[in-house]
């Protein structure tokens, strides 16, 4: 994998610097260039404590830091309904909060003195807590950092003052249109009452108490629960020794089963508009439900991405943007998730007087895909510009380790990079267009306007009957 990011890397750089300049036009090729350092993968040591944390290790010298990653089963999706909010509430406080022996200002201080780093969060289908520090410090600090993550103090303090900003947020949900669009596209598309669209509410914030923290941090902070990754400039041997004998203190407790329902989705078209008076451009997203990472068309597909939108030389950016003026910022994605459904969704700003044209243009774009197969010169293009910007997601030796982890989390084979660029190299002009026919559906978009409906008139009604969206926010 990393001799392919290395030949990527000098292809980007000529992409980058070639042109049509003449010899005497080109002054750096007089230049003396040191030699470039390769970058090899270190060797990968997997090992597992009898508590069932699970640990990556890989040795990196070029700096004097250990930086650790833990990835934790858990996440939003076993927070009941009424509760929604609760497990970012948990990552919040329980990194603000601190230890009892470490309250959350005196952890502060500990580690700006060491210039070190400690975060937790936890997400819909994950959480995380991260341990960035100088290799002098990492034993002295590796305690404290065991400490956060098994016994933090939720004081009610650091809770009160958690929810007061969430509570900041929803009375502010509504000023920003792109906010708006994305919030509401989600529930559009997976329904009012998933999971998958669910979102924080002053009622559910006040379902919530520091003992539904502690709780939800007990279950899920466990030693079966857990992956970390560590890298950095240590010693194999000695670090295993160290890890080991430091997290063997985490009771191995339950693992957490994370199961995420089936979509419920039959595909039709609609209309659907949210007024927003203070605009005078509309913010469109169109689209239907998407597909999952394990599709053998998976690759097919990110190509076909490439072509619809793919940057400044994409059918949306070139037709939409350049040739019709119709916005600065088009775009579109057919969205592949790893536990559900992605999202097929295509969108624009625009002036609300070109609501419709750039609608109408978005959707043209779509079905010519479908109806004309692309060129080899642009397939070509799509590819090489698709695996030359692959070199830019693993800038180090961490983010590699930190990829690895997650395809294991996913449940990913180990070579899932290796097997995507392979994947991508094959696609060919045939199958963009049969993925294209196969998986998009122009016939049957979900078109969400957020814009200023006295400026918009009626000219949305030629997509069909126009839906109004109530985004009132309850309990305001």
């Amino acid at each position: 994998m990393i001799n392919r990011i290395r030949l990527w890397a000098t292809a980007v750089c000529l992409v980058c610097f070639g042109g049509s300049a003449t010899a005497q036009d080109r002054p750096w090729e007089n230049f003396d260039y040191p030699t470039l350092n390769n970058f090899d993968m270190p060797s990968l040591e997997i090992f597992e404590l009898d508590n069932g944390i699970r640990f990556y290790l890989v040795e990196d010298k070029e700096l004097p830091l250990i930086d650790v990653n833990v990835m934790v089963q858990t996440g939003g999706i076993l927070v009941p309904e009424q509760q929604v909010g609760l497990q970012s509430l948990t990552g919040t406080v329980m990194r603000s909060g601190g230890t009892r022996e470490y309250p959350g200002n005196a952890l502060n201080e500990l580690l700006e003195d060491r210039a070190a780093v400690m975060e937790t969060s936890i997400g819909f289908s994950s959480g995380s807590a991260r341990f960035n520090v100088l290799a002098d410090d990492f034993d002295d600090l590796l305690p404290v950092f065991i400490d956060l993550l098994r016994n933090p103090a939720f004081p009610e303090e650091r809770l009160a003052l958690a929810k007061t900003q969430q509570r900041s947020s929803i009375a502010r949900r509504n000023d920003d249109q792109g906010g708006i669009a994305g919030r509401e596209f989600q529930r559009l598309i997976y329904g009012q009452e998933s999971p998958y669209s669910r979102r924080i509410e002053y009622a559910t914030l006040d379902n919530i108490s520091r003992d539904d923290l502690v709780a939800f941090h007990e279950r899920s902070f466990v030693g079966r629960n857990m992956m970390i990754g560590v890298t950095g400039d240590f010693d194999m041997a000695d670090m295993k020794a160290r890890l080991s004998d430091a997290f063997s203190t985490i009771p191995a407790g339950d693992e957490l089963t994370l199961t995420f329902p089936q979509v419920d989705y039959e595909f039709s078209e609609g209309v659907f508009l949210v007024d927003k008076p203070d605009v005078n451009q509309s913010y469109v997203l169109l689209g239907h439900i998407g597909g999952m990472r394990d599709n053998p068309d998976y690759a097919a597909l990110q190509v076909m991405n490439r072509v619809l939108s793919g940057g400044f030389s994409s059918r949306l950016m070139q037709v939409v943007r350049s040739e019709m003026g119709l916005a600065y910022s088009v775009f579109g994605s057919y969205g592949s998730g790893v536990h559900f459904p992605g999202t097929f969704t295509a969108g624009v700003m625009t002036q609300s007087e070109s609501t419709a044209e750039a609608i109408a243009a978005i959707v043209g774009q779509i079905e010519r895909l479908q109806d004309e197969a692309i060129s080899d010169e642009e397939l070509a293009r799509t590819k090489d510009q698709f695996l030359n910007t692959l070199v830019f997601q693993y800038t180090s030796i961490a983010s590699v380790l930190r990829e690895r982890m997650s395809n294991d989390y996913a449940g990913l084979p180990p070579d899932t990079f290796e097997q995507l660029v392979e994947e991508v190299s094959a696609v060919t002009v045939a199958d963009v267009q049969r993925v294209a026919q196969q998986y998009l559906r122009p016939d049957a978009l979900r078109i969400l306007v957020v814009g200023n409906a006295a400026e918009l008139g009626d000219q949305l009604e030629v997509f069909g009957d126009v839906t109004d969206v109530d985004i009132s926010i309850p309990g305001n």
